[in-house]
């Protein structure tokens, strides 16, 4: 028997990859390894919707145990845009909805998958809230949408310019987490900072992500 030293999952972010027990098994026997995971299902679930609702949350409860005194909290939590979650309940999610539907263009209803082409705007986002169960609603949160300044850049793909005007951009920031548990214990012999990455696309386009096909990688400029 070959033992793995690092796992780096190139699928496993969508129900789709999930076939079945054995599928989910063979997940469980991954984390439970001694293996590196990138990422582990800590990492995993940190990124997903729910999660970043919770630590966006009024109180900020949980956001306050990450961060070093009120100046910081303050500091994290009034850049984040805001996002509400859904009980299942049509009384106790009615303020939400009623929020969404009377301006729907400055919301965006997301399911907890990444990758882009799975978040509702505009009418689909109206048609979802309208017609959509209390269980299924509950999949989903709804976040305050972000209005990026817009600036003029070529997109180009295959080696030709597919458009030239304006476009948005977001910047994301790599990060590496080393941990180690033994014992119950947490160790952390490193977390840093190491890399970055630009994507643009269409001012005008809704989605994003590049694996989608709606995004492009492009380079910040630093002035």
């Amino acid at each position: 028997m070959v033992e793995a030293a690092v796992v780096y999952f190139r699928a496993g972010y969508a129900p789709a990859d999930y076939s079945g027990e054995e599928t989910w098994l063979s997940r469980l026997l991954i984390e439970k390894s001694n293996a590196i995971k990138c990422p582990d299902i800590f990492s995993h679930l940190a990124g997903t919707k729910k999660i970043q609702q919770v630590l966006a949350s009024e109180e900020g409860k949980q956001l306050k145990q990450f961060c070093n005194g009120e100046e910081e909290f303050e500091e994290v939590r009034n850049i984040f845009a805001g996002l509400w979650g859904f009980s299942g309940d049509e009384n106790e999610d009615k303020k939400i909805i009623d929020m969404a539907l009377a301006n729907p263009g400055k919301f965006v209803f997301k399911p907890q998958r990444e990758g882009g082409g799975n978040n509702l705007y505009g009418n689909d986002l109206v048609n979802a809230l309208k017609t959509m169960g209390g269980e299924e609603r509950a999949c989903y949160i709804l976040m305050e949408r972000i209005f990026p300044p817009e600036f003029t850049q070529t997109l180009v793909k295959g080696g030709e310019v597919v458009y030239d005007g304006d476009c948005v951009c977001e910047l994301g920031i790599f990060g590496v987490s080393l941990r180690c548990f033994d014992n119950d214990e947490n160790l952390l012999p490193t977390e840093r900072r190491k890399g970055f990455i630009v994507r643009a696309k269409m001012a005008k386009t809704d989605e994003g992500g590049v694996a989608a096909g709606y995004a492009f990688l492009s380079s910040p400029i630093l002035n």
